[in-house]
């Protein structure tokens, strides 16, 4: 996978991870605010339901000590003269009946004998002091009370003063509010959410109190209420998300007496997370989407100039000196690579200036070598010429030229001319200097040129060559002058091994796309001390070797992206492999 598809995956994945991550904690974020929003609603209506408890607790305290001041109240209750007390009082109960909700108003003798009902005027002088211990307390203490507590009644909003004639204590007087359906109804009208007042009895609950008929909670959760725990719950009734609070009610004196259910319809703080959560998934969605762009903006300023250097690179390994650097005015890591390239490419130019220098020493060193044997290939065609020329000069000075034998005479002449030119011209192309040139190259057709050029320098008939060819057709990318030059080093010191003469063997193969042309000799071979120090600059087993030639055609060869070895051969002498890349 290239550096862009990777960077861009990468950042793709780690911001999906992201984006994947963060979503549902901010959902989660959502839903906790949206359920603490909802138990601070709920908690704000329990303290609603009680302070609507205190109210009318208080509005009784305030009337039953307003009644107990009056001498009207002492003096009844001092006489136990309930026709008395029933006169003055009954119109100010029916009053406050209608006006302010008051549903109980009664007189106690001590210690909590019932002595006047005035809500229920036919019963009296029974003893409340097994159930009713406000009104207990309020005679043996002296101190007004008020509070939610149990009577015949019910559980009501009660408070409870005493009735003092001068410094005697004679009894005590009662107001009890509205704590039923009435107080449900006013605190939904108020409030908007549904109440519901159930009450302990005989293992179970009894609900006195309602706004809806949608199901109660169970008797299990009212029983953990009234240890104290304050219960939420989330439920959907009738279609509709609803949020419950379930919690008891304390009396008077701070013990739990009933259990209070109120519930909300939850339809807007889903509403709300619902949106909440559109919102974060399209957020998301965006933040996705632009980083993403993001993620390929930077990929691809990055990989477009790696991508250049990379071409810039092969061209510049493939011998393009002139290719010019990218990026090199860049101030980041992109522009230090420029730098190193450029570097390496300057390097590369030295490199290359020598290289040639050591190739056309190489050349020249080869063509004195060779000079001997060329002068001896061109006398051949030169003494022709001179004896043609000598025999035409002749018939000319005779009585009767022959016209058909000195035409003969002049074609032998420019034919040996050309020979001679050809081979002028092939020494000239192969020590010529010259940048390297590489092209499309049949391996089989240069060896059997560089074999005819070799074998046009006089080499001792005791020697015979051998050609062991592909049936096939070779082709590689190289320039044919240097590889030209490495198989005529090859066969060079494949002959000086030789001094008695022997075989040299040219054998071309292709193996795992490679192209392989052996040059194989039956000389005495070389010591294996020496044969790892065979391509070594300046190492040589000839007593008038430079020790370069090895070392030139194997920096030829690598320069050409191939390889060189020196092997033993299985029945002595060496074998010199050149391995270079196959193209079609």
């Amino acid at each position: 996978m290239r550096i862009k598809a990777r960077l861009a995956f990468s950042f793709a994945v780690l911001l999906f991870c992201t984006v994947a991550v963060l979503v549902p904690v901010m959902l989660d974020g959502v839903s906790e605010t949206v359920a603490r929003a909802e138990e601070r609603e709920l908690r704000g209506h329990l303290e609603a339901v009680r302070a609507m408890a205190r109210l009318r607790t208080n509005t009784a305290m305030a009337l039953a000590e307003l009644v107990a001041t009056l001498p009207e109240a002492q003096a009844g209750v001092a006489a136990g003269d309930r026709s008395d007390l029933l006169a003055h009082f009954m119109p100010a109960f029916l009053k406050l009946k209608e006006d302010a909700g008051v549903e109980q108003f009664q007189f106690h003798l001590p210690p909590a004998t019932s002595l006047l009902r005035l809500h229920q005027p036919d019963l009296f002088g029974d003893d409340l002091a097994s159930f009713r211990q406000m009104v207990v307390e309020v005679n043996r203490s002296g101190k007004a009370l008020q509070g939610l507590e149990f009577g015949v009644a019910g559980l009501g909003a009660r408070a409870v003063a005493p009735i003092v004639l001068g410094t005697r204590a004679v009894g005590s007087v009662e107001f009890g509010m509205d704590f039923g359906q009435n107080f449900a109804n006013q605190f939904k009208a108020r409030f908007g959410a549904d109440i519901a007042v159930a009450l302990p009895r005989d293992g179970g609950f009894r609900t006195v109190a309602a706004t809806s008929a949608a199901a109660a909670v169970d008797d299990e959760t009212k029983k953990a209420a009234l240890t104290g725990v304050t219960i939420i719950r989330r439920e959907t009734l009738n279609g509709r998300p609803v949020a419950s609070l379930v919690a008891a009610l304390d009396d008077y004196s701070g013990i739990p007496a009933a259990v209070v259910e109120i519930s909300i319809d939850a339809g807007d703080y889903q509403a709300q997370y619902a949106r909440a959560r559109m919102r974060a998934l399209t957020v998301g969605g965006i933040v996705l989407l632009v980083g993403l762009a993001i993620a390929w903006f930077i990929a691809r300023t990055i990989s477009q100039p790696l991508i250049r250097m990379t071409e810039a690179m092969h061209r510049l390994a493939d011998g393009d000196a002139d290719v010019a650097v990218p990026s090199a005015g860049r101030r980041d890591e992109i522009g230090e690579m420029a730098q190193a390239m450029f570097v390496f490419k300057q390097n590369r130019a030295e490199i290359e200036r020598q290289r040639a220098e050591r190739d056309q020493f190489s050349r020249l060193g080869a063509l004195g070598e060779m000079a001997s044997n060329i002068a001896h290939e061109l006398n051949q065609p030169l003494a022709s010429i001179l004896n043609y020329g000598q025999g035409m000069v002749r018939m000319l000075d005779g009585p009767s030229p022959d016209p058909a034998l000195l035409k003969t005479g002049a074609v032998a002449v420019a034919q040996q001319a050309e020979r001679a030119a050809a081979i002028i011209h092939k020494i000239r192309s192969f020590v010529r200097r010259r940048p390297q040139h590489r092209a499309r190259l049949e391996i089989n057709g240069l060896v059997r040129d560089s074999l005819a050029l070799f074998d046009r320098s006089g080499v001792s008939r005791r020697i015979s060559f051998h050609e062991r060819l592909s049936a096939g057709n070779l082709f590689v990318s190289a320039d044919r002058v240097e590889l030209q030059q490495v198989l005529l080093n090859l066969l060079q010191n494949a002959v000086d091994a030789m001094p008695e003469g022997g075989a040299i063997s040219l054998e071309t193969a292709i193996e795992d796309k490679m192209v392989v042309l052996s040059v194989c000799d039956s000389g005495p071979g070389v010591p294996a001390d020496a044969q790892a120090q065979l391509f070594h600059p300046f190492f040589t087993t000839k007593a008038d070797g430079l020790g370069l030639g090895l070392s030139i055609c194997r920096t030829i060869v690598e320069s050409h992206g191939g390889r060189m070895r020196a092997a033993p051969g299985p029945d002595g002498g060496m074998i010199f492999d050149v391995s270079l890349p196959a193209i079609v």
